[in-house]
């Protein structure tokens, strides 16, 4: 029962979050939808439930096009008369959608990415560090340390690595399981470096990638463009809020080890 209660209380801030959000980017149909459905759930109307999800999967075409469309609209006011000429709605609907993003994140099952999008909101800005191999759940970052691994036996490549930058190729990207979709939606920008310490016959490798977490005024992700429908971020708009010292840009450090065969 208690479970219970707690479960809808965090639906219930999830709902309040996507719904006040909606309205401040004048998605005002999906707002109303989400705020009858929170009703729903603590009245357990389930089949009022159910229709109205229905409407808001159906309706997701629209709303993608209105999140573009208003990405477009101040993108462009960004770029023209710089992050100052936003107003306070228009700021805060930008905060509330860096959470918005975040909770989609983890709903994504890409936890990485998602903390790392909450703590730009921490004031302090600090550098993070995790104790985490979840960056080896890749297979492109197994096949990086995998080669480097192949010049260390053979002498060509020295122990300490450089930084070796981390990119996805795009005309790769059939090749790439989910997987390599979370960890790149995490560090993918930031740099990986190896370090190799005999143990035995073996070695140990100590692994570190290092990524700063901040928003880029000129790069644009497109999620989805076809059939008439468009969904895209501009992080333009969450650069300004950088500049207007709403979000705090930091460094993130995935610390692991591993153990390889030296021979």
């Amino acid at each position: 029962m208690i479970l219970n209660s707690v479960f809808k209380l965090f639906i219930s801030f999830v709902f309040v979050i996507f719904a006040v959000t909606c309205g401040l980017w004048h998605i005002w149909w999906l707002a109303i939808l989400l705020m009858i459905m929170l009703v729903s759930i603590w009245t357990k109307h389930v089949r009022l439930l159910i229709t109205l999800l229905f409407l808001g999967v159906i309706t997701l075409p629209i709303t993608f096009n209105k999140i573009s469309n208003r990405m477009d609209h101040l993108g462009t006011l960004i770029r023209s008369e710089g992050p100052q000429a936003l107003s306070t709605t228009d700021r805060v609907g930008i905060y509330l959608g860096n959470i918005s993003m975040a909770i989609v994140g983890f709903a994504i099952f890409a936890p990485e990415v998602a903390i790392e999008t909450l703590l730009l909101m921490d004031p302090r800005g600090q550098d993070q560090t995790f104790n985490s191999s979840f960056a080896m759940r890749s297979s492109h970052i197994s096949n990086i340390i995998e080669t480097y691994t192949l010049g260390v036996r053979s002498g060509t490549l020295p122990k300490r690595s450089n930084r070796i930058p981390l990119k996805w190729d795009e005309d790769n990207r059939k090749a790439y399981s989910m997987d390599d979709y979370r960890v790149a939606l995490a560090v993918a920008g930031g740099g990986l470096f190896l370090n190799y310490k005999n143990v035995g016959k073996d070695y140990e490798v100590e692994c570190r990638i290092t990524i700063d977490v901040k928003y880029s005024n000129n790069y644009k992700l497109s999620v989805f463009n076809a059939y008439g429908v468009r969904l895209y971020v501009d992080e333009a708009i969450f650069t300004a809020l950088q500049d207007l010292n709403w979000f705090h840009p930091y460094y993130s450090h995935y610390l692991w080890k591993l153990s390889v065969k030296s021979v």
